[in-house]
C-alpha cells in the first residue's frame, strides 16, 4: 500500500477518532449543563411565593437526562402535580419531553411537556386534551401553553384554552376561549400579566347571566432589591347582561404601591387554615388544637405587621361603569374613585397583638414581655388613626337614591354631582361636613 494512501486512512481514521470523542465530549458537557439548569429550576421554583418544589431527583448519563419532582402551589391541599422529564442531549439543542400528572384528588388529566432547550433559551408547548376537576366538578379542554424563555431571564407565557365549564348543582359557569399571557423579566424584577374572555356565561337561579369581551391586565414591578412591590392594573367587561338583555357595562384602573408580596403571602398562608378551624369551632363547638390556632394567628400577626410597616396603598382611579335597566327606565353612568392608605412609619407591634389577639387563647410572648399594653378597643382606635380613605362615587339618579336605607341616606346631598367621603385621622367627613 503506498505511503500516501496510508497517509490518507490514518488521517481520516484520526479525524474520526477525534470527532467521535469530541461529540463524547460535548455530549458530557451537555449533560452538566442540563442537570445544573433543571436544579436551578427547580430551586427558583422552590424559593418563589406560591408554589415549591420537593422530591427532587435527577439522574444524567451521557446521552440523556431524567428528572423528576412533586411541584405544588403553597397553603393549597393537593393541589400538587408529579413532574418527569426526559432531556436528550444534543450539542446545539436538546429536545425535552414528558408529562406532569396531577395529582388525582384535585384535578384529573395529564400535561404533555414538548420543548426545546439550548444553553440561553427554552421554547415549546405544554398540552392537555382534558382536565377535570375533582371536588370541584369542572372541565378544561383543549388547553395549550407556549412557553418561550431567553437568555434565562425573559419568560413568555401564552396559553389559551378552548372552554372552561363549572358545575355546581343547579348552577353553572361557562368560560369561553380564554386566553392568557404572562411576561416576567427576572433582571428588572418586572412581571406583566394579561387575560382576556371572549364571553362568561353563568346560570344560577334559572337566571342566565352573560358577560362579553372580559379583559384584565396587571403589571408589577419590585422596588430596589427589595421585597416591596408596586403594581398596577386595569378591568373590563365590554357588555353585561342577563336573559339575552344588555345592562352595561364595566371598567376599573387599579393602582396599589409598597406591598410586602413575601409577607401577604405568609398572611394568607396562615390565615386561610386560621380561619377554617375557627368556621368549623363556629359550627361544632369543637375547639381545634388550641396550639396549632395559637400559632398560626401568631404568624398572622407578625406577617400582617410586615404589610403594614410598608405602609401599604391602594387606589381605583376611577372604576367606570354604564349601567343600563330598560324595564325601570334607567341609563346611568356611575364613576368612583378611592384611595386608602394605611401609615406603617413606627407602627406599634404591641398595639397590632392587642388589637387582633383571641382572648380564648393564652397570651402570646410579644404581649406577656410588654408594658403598658394598650387595651383591645384603644389599639383598635389607634389602628383606625392611621388608616385613611378618599373616596367619590357619581352621585345616583332619584330612583336609586329612593333604595338607600337610613341612616345612609340622610348623608346623601342630592344637589352635589359627586358625594365624597374623608377619613383622616379618626374623623370622617363627608360631603365636606364633618360627621365623626
Amino acid at each position: 500500500m503506498p505511503a500516501t494512501t496510508k497517509t490518507l486512512i490514518l488521517t481520516a481514521t484520526g479525524v474520526v477518532v477525534l470527532g467521535v470523542g469530541g461529540y463524547i465530549g460535548a455530549q458530557a458537557v451537555v449533560g452538566n449543563e442540563v442537570e445544573k439548569s433543571l436544579f436551578q429550576t427547580f430551586t427558583q421554583l422552590d424559593d418563589s411565593l406560591s408554589w415549591y418544589a420537593s422530591d427532587v431527583t435527577i439522574d444524567k448519563s451521557l446521552f440523556k437526562t431524567t428528572a423528576s419532582a412533586t411541584i405544588g402551589m403553597e397553603g393549597v391541599d393537593n393541589a400538587n402535580a408529579q413532574v418527569n422529564l426526559l432531556v436528550d442531549h444534543g450539542v446545539i439543542n436538546s429536545p425535552v419531553t414528558g408529562t406532569i400528572h396531577p395529582n388525582e384528588q384535585f384535578l384529573r388529566g395529564d400535561i404533555n411537556i414538548d420543548l426545546v432547550a439550548s444553553r440561553s433559551s427554552i421554547t415549546g408547548q405544554l398540552t392537555a386534551g382534558s382536565l377535570s376537576g375533582v371536588e370541584l366538578d369542572g372541565n378544561l379542554q383543549d388547553l395549550v401553553v407556549d412557553l418561550d424563555l431567553e437568555n434565562r431571564d425573559v419568560w413568555k407565557v401564552d396559553g389559551q384554552a378552548r372552554e372552561i365549564v363549572i358545575n355546581n348543582e343547579n348552577n353553572s359557569v361557562r368560560v369561553v376561549s380564554p386566553r392568557f399571557e404572562n411576561r416576567s423579566q427576572e433582571a428588572s424584577s418586572l412581571i406583566h400579566q394579561y387575560l382576556e374572555i371572549p364571553r362568561v356565561e353563568f346560570l344560577a337561579q334559572g337566571i342566565s347571566v352573560y358577560m362579553d369581551g372580559v379583559e384584565l391586565e396587571a403589571k408589577s414591578k419590585s422596588v430596589g432589591d427589595s421585597q416591596i412591590v408596586n403594581s398596577g392594573g386595569r378591568f373590563k367587561v365590554a357588555d353585561i347582561g342577563a336573559d339575552g338583555t344588555s345592562m352595561g357595562s364595566l371598567s376599573l384602573d387599579m393602582d396599589a404601591k409598597n406591598w410586602d408580596m413575601p409577607a401577604f403571602q405568609a398572611l394568607q398562608e396562615a390565615y386561610a387554615p386560621l380561619e377554617a378551624m375557627r368556621a368549623e369551632y363556629e359550627e361544632t363547638r369543637v375547639r381545634g388544637d388550641e396550639q396549632e390556632e395559637r400559632e398560626l394567628l401568631i404568624q398572622a400577626i407578625e406577617s400582617g405587621y410586615d404589610v403594614l410597616i410598608a405602609s401599604p396603598s391602594i387606589a381605583f382611579q376611577p372604576l367606570e361603569a354604564h349601567v343600563t335597566l330598560p324595564m325601570l327606565g334607567l341609563d346611568f353612568n356611575p364613576r368612583i374613585t378611592a384611595d386608602i392608605r394605611f401609615d406603617g412609619k413606627e407602627l406599634s407591634k404591641d398595639a397590632l397583638y392587642s388589637a387582633l389577639w383571641d382572648s380564648r387563647l393564652p397570651l402570646p410572648d410579644q404581649l406577656k414581655a410588654s408594658q403598658g399594653v394598650m387595651s383591645t378597643p384603644e389599639a383598635q382606635e389607634y389602628l383606625q388613626n392611621r388608616l385613611s380613605l378618599d373616596i367619590s362615587v357619581t352621585t345616583p339618579p332619584p330612583m336609586v337614591l329612593s333604595l338607600i336605607p337610613m341612616p345612609f341616606s340622610l348623608l346623601i346631598d342630592s344637589d352635589l354631582e359627586e358625594q365624597t367621603l374623608i377619613w383622616q385621622d379618626g374623623s370622617l367627613t363627608v360631603n365636606g361636613e364633618e360627621v365623626i
